[in-house]
């Protein structure tokens, strides 16, 4: 695809395009997808092909194959999209005023309060850059992943991963936002079952997919905590060798015994 609209950034292992005026934050967004590229590529011995896209609000249906401006997302195999403008979208996943304790409240405040009282949302969705490269590189090396969930969880543990070796300044920017969405929604949502992210993915609507993705995000730190990088090597090893169709008994075995049981646990504890 020709990109003659947007602004090619010199000096990186991959092409860098952003919109003209977005410059600043895609030269940042740019610098820390290079850091993730080159941890991921060194962790699991795989080096895909890479376009990074950073675009305003006016290049987004252009460009990007997600409907809401700000959501990050893999446009297909070797691209990634994201926002450089803060989004409306990302305030709408929030839970509504009043609705949070009083400690979740002033954790949310104390980690992405602007000077003006509100919430800047900016910190975490720049990181998510790391979460997009893991489906660029599943996907170009044919890693199969038999859940969806399970797909999706593997992108997180490699953006906290990253985010913990390389950037461990920003663990509470990765962190803090999750949770508290995680532990809000629970009892709001339509869906909740990994069942039925497993039939929906993203039709459960864009509020309960990022509940979701959310829930995905704290267990990954669960599963760093206890397995390090090693569990992420091994659930990608795992799963680069196993092509064919599992059963979830089959599944649960296969995460305790080949990759970690925190793994495994996110399967046989997730509410229903």
């Amino acid at each position: 695809m020709h990109y003659s609209d947007l602004t090619e950034l010199e000096g990186y292992l991959f092409p860098v395009f952003v919109s003209p005026g977005t410059e600043e934050r895609g030269k940042a967004i740019a610098d820390r997808s290079q850091r993730a590229y080159e941890f991921l590529g060194s962790t699991l011995e795989f080096e895909p092909e890479l376009t990074v896209l950073v675009l305003a609000p006016e290049h987004w249906k252009a460009y990007a194959s997600f409907p809401l401006y700000g959501m990050p997302h893999y446009t297909e195999a070797r691209t990634i999209a994201l926002a450089g403008l803060d989004s409306r979208f990302w305030q709408s996943l929030l839970p509504a005023p009043g609705a949070l304790p009083p400690a979740d409240e002033e954790a949310m405040r104390s980690v992405y309060g602007d000077s003006d009282g509100s919430l800047n949302l900016s910190p975490f969705f720049d990181l998510l850059a790391a979460h997009e490269m893991g489906h660029v590189f599943h996907l170009q090396a044919a890693c199969h992943f038999p859940r969806l969930w399970l797909m999706e969880l593997f992108c997180n543990l490699c953006l906290h991963a990253y985010v913990a070796a390389k950037e461990p300044g920003q663990l509470r920017a990765l962190e803090t936002f999750p949770r508290t969405v995680a532990r809000a929604g629970a009892k709001t949502m339509d869906h909740r079952s990994l069942r039925d992210f497993e039939h929906l993915y993203t039709d459960v609507g864009s509020r309960n997919y990022g509940w979701y993705q959310c829930k995905l995000h704290v267990a990954a730190k669960v599963i760093f905590d206890a397995g390090g990088v090693d569990a992420l090597r091994r659930l990608w090893k795992t799963f680069l060798r196993i092509r064919e169709s599992v059963t979830d008994d089959d599944l649960a075995a296969l995460l305790e015994g080949e990759v970690h049981p925190a793994v495994e646990h996110v399967l046989s504890t997730w509410p229903a």
